[in-house]
């Protein structure tokens, strides 16, 4: 037992990616573009053990530590719609058709997809993501080339959805945003001294975003532009906080301060 502990503590990282792909891709053969997005979470339950039970207990307590600043919820909460609304904004004065806006699910939906998404994938995605795998990545390596990796391998996890979410006229403006989307989340879990309910929400909020705003209200070749233009508003955001941080995304002078530049970035690019 105890050559299979060392084994997995010097190894954990490559043993919760083969984890966390096999749980999550394990009816991919039987079912096309089948994804179980509780995969992750399982897969970082199942070697935190082997590290030590504090280890465990510390990743479950950062999952419902709430107690933050009421400026990151609604970071967290409403960047996503100012960002899609942004990227809708600039491809309406481009000249696309008019939105298809009846596409649009009833709002009294939105606190059941809100939380079906944040129980099912925020939570089955993002702990482990952030929690589990960023700070081993981080490990003698800078935040920045850290979340792209960890952005690498988030990409990766979703090639069971190609052809169905995405395929090969929208996958690159979709991987350049979940990198971007990485970047973001970065700072904020190393801001946030690694809170793991705000990317949830984070999460989340962009899910619901898509379902409400960015997946109903364009077609064709209108609906490509407007990925590209989603990506390149995270990489907006993106860019800010690096500008601010260096690309150890940690410890700015100003929280207020850094929250008013991205909204300003954001305005400047619309």
């Amino acid at each position: 037992m105890n050559n299979i502990r060392s084994f997995v503590q010097r190894f954990s990282l490559p043993i919760f990616f083969v984890l966390a792909y096999a749980l999550s891709w394990m009816m991919w053969p039987f079912e096309a573009h089948s994804l179980f997005p509780m995969g992750p979470l399982f897969a970082a339950l199942i070697v935190l053990p082997f590290i030590g039970g504090a280890d465990v207990k510390d990743f479950l307590r950062r999952i419902v530590q709430w107690r933050v600043g009421i400026g990151w919820y609604a970071m967290v909460l409403l960047l996503p719609v100012i960002a899609t609304s942004v990227a809708i904004g600039i491809n309406l004065l481009l000249g696309t058709d008019a939105p298809t806006w009846e596409r649009i699910p009833p709002l009294s939906d939105l606190p059941v997809i809100f939380i079906s998404i944040l129980l099912f994938i925020g939570l089955g995605e993002e702990p482990a993501w952030r929690g589990f795998a960023l700070p081993r990545i981080m490990k003698g390596r800078n935040a920045l080339l850290a979340s792209l990796i960890l952005g690498v391998f988030h990409i990766v996890w979703h090639l069971p959805l190609f052809g169905a979410d995405f395929d090969a006229t929208n996958v690159l403006p979709w991987m350049l945003g979940v990198l971007g989307f990485t970047i973001v989340t970065t700072w904020m879990y190393n801001r946030t001294q690694g809170n793991l309910l705000l990317p949830m929400l984070f999460h989340t909020s962009v899910n619901v975003t898509a379902n409400y705003l960015f997946n109903n209200l364009f077609t064709g070749a209108d609906q490509i532009s407007l990925w590209w233009l989603w990506a390149a508003c995270w990489w907006v955001v993106a860019l800010i906080i690096l500008a601010k941080n260096g690309s150890n995304l940690a410890k700015p002078a100003s929280e207020k301060q850094e929250y008013s530049q991205i909204a300003e970035g954001l305005a400047r690019h619309a």
